[in-house]
């Protein structure tokens, strides 16, 4: 299968994620592109009011793909603003199979990291995808690595499910 894996990463967890997602899946037979989201300026500080105004300097073509992994951060008990507006980006992903991600400090999935997935879930729906159950990944504290590791095992596996 052809999987694009799209994310926005703030301090590196989002990243580290997709990246053992995507050798995963590579191991697997599965073509794999990752597209870490860029903006022509900062969004950090964005208010609610303007929470979409950025550009997104990279948003991928995904016609070609079968499978879209798209992620990022929990800010403020929600998802990050970058991916959220890439997928609201989306011109249609009818016959495409999305599975959201978010990674996030607290340890507790209802501390945002529910409400990012059904965020993703719903910009997703609304353009026709598939919509696949997404990972919630706690990663911060001692247990950081195994986390994040556990967390791209289950976002490989719910390809073959």
């Amino acid at each position: 299968m052809k999987i694009c894996i799209i994310i926005h990463s703030k301090t590196g967890n989002t990243r580290k994620m997709a990246n053992l997602a995507a050798d995963i899946l590579q191991s697997e037979g599965h073509s794999v592109d990752l597209v870490d989201l860029q903006t022509q300026k900062p969004v950090k500080g964005l208010l609610p009011g303007n929470r979409f105004a950025f550009e997104i300097t990279n948003q991928p073509d995904i016609d070609a793909y079968d499978v879209i992994l798209a992620g990022g951060p929990v800010w403020a008990f929600s998802i990050s603003p970058v991916i959220q507006k890439c997928v609201m980006q989306f011109p249609s992903l009818r016959g495409k199979t999305f599975i959201p991600f978010t990674t996030m400090g607290f340890r507790y999935k209802w501390l945002g990291g529910d409400r990012s997935l059904k965020q993703l879930n719903r910009r997703a729906f609304q353009k026709g995808a598939e919509i696949k159950p997404g990972i919630v990944a706690w990663g911060h504290g001692t247990n950081k690595e195994s986390n994040l590791i556990t967390a791209a095992k289950l976002l490989a596996d719910r390809i073959s499910a």
